[in-house]
């Protein structure tokens, strides 16, 4: 019967998607520090899209940025992989004005950067 086994793990979706909807969602604009002009790095450690203007892009596992983005960037939406960089070719810099973020052939300008207060976060979060 394979009438069963479908019904067991739409049940079991469900249950996960219910799950998920019930997980507060973070407000990382309420640690998002003044912005400032650029950034370096050595990697892009991971990133989350937060809306079609803004994503969070972590450095260093205790480093993230808030990037609002000049114009909505859906192609953010179900990709895996991004870059960012800069125009003028210096690799490690991401400049707000003339930085991108780079989704597949697609570059969504970076208009400001806010550094995040993980520690704060952290803290919340704890309590």
């Amino acid at each position: 019967m394979r009438v069963r086994p479908l019904f067991v793990g739409l049940l079991l979706a469900a249950v996960a998607v219910g799950a998920q909807a019930k997980k507060p969602r973070t407000d990382y604009a309420a640690y998002a520090g003044e912005p400032i002009p650029e950034f370096k790095f050595s990697q892009l450690y991971n990133w989350q899209r937060t809306g079609d203007r803004q994503m969070i892009v972590w450095t260093k596992p205790s480093t993230a940025y808030l990037l609002t983005l000049r114009h909505d960037c859906d192609a953010l939406a179900g990709r895996v992989t991004v870059e960012i960089g800069g125009v003028d070719g210096i690799q490690g810099r991401l400049q707000a004005g003339s930085g991108d973020v780079i989704v597949g052939t697609l570059r969504c300008r970076v208009d400001t950067i806010q550094p995040l207060d993980l520690a704060r976060m952290k803290q919340d979060r704890a309590s």
